[in-house]
């Protein structure tokens, strides 16, 4: 398996993630003084953007690839400050906003990466299997 196949399965994986982290936060919170709802809307926003910014960024690089490796770094770097650029945004957004929280938004950020690491972790075998 390659490293694109892992990364297109892992955008399959990571969907179930948010949802199934999701609904255990809203069983969590419910015990807490936080409100539940907006702790898993504010991981939702996260979470959701964080996706969307990973498909994102593969698409563009994929075709950078494809057209001008050359310039593969100057655009790769480019997409990394613009993906910080816009989870600053979307932190400030959420620091102003009464609903959301800031800290669940953050861990949301990190939801594509720890689906990434599940991915790498349940298709291991298939690496390992492909390699004999």
């Amino acid at each position: 398996m390659t490293n694109n196949n892992i990364y297109i399965k892992t955008f399959a994986v990571v969907w179930p993630y948010i949802i199934i982290t999701s609904l255990l936060a809203f069983i969590v919170f419910q015990f807490t003084p936080y409100e539940a709802t907006n702790v898993v809307v504010s991981y939702f926003l996260g979470s959701t953007v964080s996706v969307m910014l990973m498909s994102q960024n593969y698409k563009s690089l994929m075709k950078q690839a494809a057209t001008d490796y050359a310039k593969l770094q100057s655009k790769t770097m480019k997409n990394y400050v613009f993906r910080f650029l816009f989870y600053g945004l979307i932190l400030t957004i959420a620091h102003f906003n009464e609903t959301l929280m800031l800290m669940p938004v953050f861990v949301g950020f990190t939801s594509f990466k720890v689906a990434l690491m599940l991915t790498a972790l349940i298709f291991r075998k298939d690496d390992e299997d492909a390699q004999s």
